[in-house]
């Protein structure tokens, strides 16, 4: 019986302190690659051991070299080649399988979080100019620069609505400051982190509690973190 207990809260645990390790605060990025493969607990590397991931590299750049147009080509890539699909409204867009990026690509269904992250981790590997942009509820990707950007919808096969279509369509969420802004490879992980412990927060508090401490190192900023630890710790048997 202890046995499993103990294994499952070991290895959370240690999917916990993979990511202090191997960021530990430093001042450059965290690495979108890696992180993929820590949240699933796999070794930080794991992607040189995926076909998929390899393939669709080497299409986009076979599509660059023919096009000279990388945009276009990181959308083909992403929704054709890979052809990921939008997985649904509700608890299926932020369920694991639409919120970690090696699931994603493996099942091809998604919801923002896991197609931008997925996206994002091309634009790492490739060195294109692209954000993940924070709405409330909903993150979009902003490729370009300031003054020649272009909005990706990741759950419209990168349909592009303006910023104004945007702040009209989610207009009565809860508006926090951060929007419009490009979010950090640190905050964007810690984004995830949240709504991974978003899902163990009705049925396994120890668990949900431990990803939002990620969470909470890696975007303090994000007040959703703070209001939801709260609600985890009431509903301990003995909240502190």
């Amino acid at each position: 019986m202890l046995a499993r207990i103990f294994w499952p809260l070991f290895f959370a645990t240690l999917v916990i302190a993979l990511p202090f390790l191997l960021w530990n605060g430093k001042n450059e990025s965290m690495s979108y690659r890696e992180m993929a493969c820590v949240f699933e607990e796999r070794a930080p590397g794991c992607l040189d051991s995926i076909s998929d991931w390899h393939a669709g590299l080497a299409y986009f750049d076979s599509s660059v070299t023919a096009t000279h147009d990388t945009l276009q080509s990181l959308k083909n890539l992403l929704w054709q080649f890979w052809n990921i699909e939008f997985a649904g409204a509700g608890a299926a867009a932020v369920a694991k399988d639409a919120v970690l990026p090696l699931r994603v690509l493996a099942n091809k269904k998604s919801g923002c979080m896991g197609l931008s992250w997925l996206a994002l981790m091309v634009a790492e590997a490739r060195n294109l100019h692209l954000d993940a942009i924070l709405l409330p509820g909903h993150v979009f990707l902003r490729y370009g620069s300031s003054d020649s950007s272009v909005n990706l919808e990741p759950n419209r096969r990168g349909f592009t609505y303006t910023d104004e279509e945007y702040r009209e369509k989610y207009r009565k969420g809860t508006w926090t400051g951060l929007e419009f802004k490009p979010l950090e490879s640190r905050q964007f992980i810690g984004l995830a982190a949240f709504d991974i412990g978003n899902l163990y927060l009705e049925n396994d508090i120890p668990r949900a509690l431990t990803w939002y401490r990620m969470a909470e190192e890696f975007f303090p900023e994000y007040p959703g973190i703070e209001a939801n630890q709260s609600i985890a710790k009431n509903r301990l048997p003995n909240p502190f």
